[in-house]
């Protein structure tokens, strides 16, 4: 009783209460201000510290694969640029050749090998010659899947399980296939294994249907093999780009491969979306991802290129405005919030809408909300 006295006359002393409210504010800043500046002193080690790059780069072989254009080929270019030896994975002699002849004076060795990642067979058969062929080596350095396609991503409803097939051998298979053909050679030197995934594979996106499902399966699969070869000293980092300006998203090409996908759909699915839906949804598609992809696709070949040779590489790189900005916040939203905001930006973006779809099968407001007077009146007879 008396220490409650003693505390409620203190109350009364002039100017107590608000120079108590200002330790107290001082303290809580103070706190905020120590977690802030540890955080800068995080940034800072870890951006000085993925400066430092590996010695002997010589000496490091690689394994790359979709070298024929695209990303895979700009790597290879910028390893020879450095002189890491290069076991280039190309799809066809076309692509080997064109790019024998674009690193004949480079300082890297390059080595060409034909692989189809969506083949056993092929692959077993690249690996073989990678046993033999690394040796001087001691084995690989690092393995890069990089091959993938788009194929068919459209609606669901205009798709078959086909059209997933097609892409999920090649974008998810294809990594699981080549990682487990030439892993062992990279156990030997404790290198490095780095996939690339994709920012839909943190957040799906309509109309990607075959391709977000491969992508989602990637990750879940470096996820596992990264817990399981830190035993061997292996590293393994996954590659999450936004959307950029490859032959994937080229206008021309997303445009005839619809074009394509549309003659195949049955006539029933035609006529729930209609094909004004299918022409302003195709060319507002392929005209999006020209806008939105980025051209600075040496983000992507500098990010693989420091998971190969940094002393600290990360073990997730999100790579593009669209990825870091918009797909990863996206991605710890609430599920709802996250809808809403993506169908706010269908709708300011100008996003068609199926023409019968809610023709068909919404049932009419009578048929909801009238009430039965019939069944009412026995209702309240038998009562």
């Amino acid at each position: 009783m008396s220490s409650n006295l003693g505390l409620l006359w203190l109350a009364f002393v002039p100017g107590l209460p608000y120079l108590v409210y200002r330790l107290q504010e001082a303290t809580f800043l103070s706190g905020l201000g120590v977690v802030v500046l540890l955080w800068i002193f995080y940034i800072l080690v870890q951006k000085i510290l993925s400066l430092l790059e590996l010695k002997d780069l010589d000496k490091r072989a690689v394994f790359i694969t979709g070298c024929d254009t695209g990303f895979g080929n700009l790597l290879v270019i910028k390893c020879l640029t450095r002189g890491l030896p290069v076991f280039a994975g190309c799809l066809t002699e076309k692509g080997a050749e064109s790019l024998r002849q674009a690193a004949e004076f480079l300082p890297g060795k390059l080595d060409t090998i034909i692989v189809d990642v969506a083949s056993d067979e092929s692959v077993a058969k690249a690996a073989a010659y990678l046993d033999k062929a690394t040796e001087q080596y001691g084995g690989l350095h690092g393995v890069v899947n990089n091959a993938g396609i788009a194929g068919s991503s459209f609606f669901d409803d205009m798709l078959t399980t086909g059209d997933y097939k097609r892409v999920v051998e090649v974008n998810t298979f294809g990594v699981i296939r080549v990682t487990q053909a030439v892993k062992h050679l990279v156990k030997k030197t404790r290198g490095r294994v780095v996939t690339v995934a994709s920012s839909c594979a943190r957040v799906g996106i309509m109309a990607s249907g075959p391709y977000t499902v491969s992508k989602y399966a990637v990750t879940g699969y470096c996820e596992v093999i990264r817990q399981e070869l830190r035993y061997f000293d292996v590293s393994v980092h996954i590659l999450e780009p936004g959307f950029f300006r490859t032959p994937l998203i080229d206008e021309k090409i997303v445009q005839t491969r619809l074009n394509e996908m549309w003659k195949s759909v049955p006539a029933n699915v035609k006529e729930e979306y209609g094909e004004k839906f299918f022409k302003e949804s195709r060319d507002h598609e392929s005209a999006m991802l020209h806008k939105i992809g980025s051209s600075k696709v040496h983000l992507v070949v500098d990010a693989y290129f420091h998971a190969l040779t940094a002393r600290f590489p990360h073990l997730r790189y999100q790579i593009g405005n669209d990825a870091k900005f918009i797909f990863i916040p996206l991605a710890y939203l609430p599920t709802g919030l996250r809808d809403a905001l993506m169908v706010a930006a269908e709708k300011l973006s100008g996003a068609p809408v199926p023409e019968n779809a809610m023709k068909k099968y919404a049932a009419p407001k009578e048929t909801l909300y009238k009430i039965d007077d019939t069944t009412s009146k026995s209702s309240k007879g038998s009562k």
